[in-house]
């Protein structure tokens, strides 16, 4: 009986070469930030819409800034522009992660821990990135859970000293978490 023939050998020295000379590396960074962006944009990490609001709105600004440029000069300050750019990058971090309403933002900038000159708090707060009512909201869940679960009582902490909301973000906030009746009737009280 003859003996079969062998299989055929695999070669592994591929004609076209190896993956990584076919696939340039341009191409491989395009895939991987397509993909990126895609993974964003399905998250609920980036608010896109949010985004999409503040440069439709930061565009109208800069439009009417071209406008009253011409007739104001800006002044000259005495503090560096890295001062102001330290501030505005700090203030941003403090609205992600503590999500201040603006005076108590204007606060940890001037007074404890940061103090930043008034003028340079008030450039860093002009431009951050921040949704106040939606803050005092994340606030008044807070509250919610730590166990105050009154209206009065979630209206009084957050136009108070510690949290310093405007009686409007308040506002937003019990609208959000009780029923129209029992706001309206906080508000009278308030009035």
């Amino acid at each position: 009986m003859p003996t079969p023939p062998l299989p055929p050998t695999i070669e592994f020295d591929n004609p076209r070469g190896h993956w990584y000379q076919r696939f340039p590396l341009k191409k491989v960074i395009l895939v991987l930030l397509a993909l990126t962006w895609f993974m964003v944009g399905q998250s609920d990490l980036v608010d896109v819409p949010y985004l999409v609001r503040q440069a439709t709105h930061s565009s109208q600004k800069s439009n009417d800034a071209s406008k009253t440029a011409a007739t104001h000069k800006p002044k000259k300050s005495k503090y560096p522009k890295a001062l102001y750019d330290e501030a505005a990058v700090k203030a941003q971090s403090y609205m992600d992660s503590m999500h201040l309403s603006e005076e108590a933002l204007r606060d940890q900038l001037t007074t404890k821990r940061d103090k930043y000159p008034p003028e340079v708090a008030q450039y860093a707060i002009e431009h951050v990135h921040a949704d106040y009512p939606a803050n005092a909201l994340l606030a008044a869940k807070d509250m919610e859970s730590r166990g105050i679960n009154r209206a009065e009582d979630i209206m009084a902490k957050l136009t108070g000293a510690d949290y310093k909301y405007t009686p409007s973000d308040a506002e937003y906030a019990l609208k959000q978490l009780f029923p129209p009746d029992i706001v309206n009737w906080v508000l009278s009280r308030d009035k």
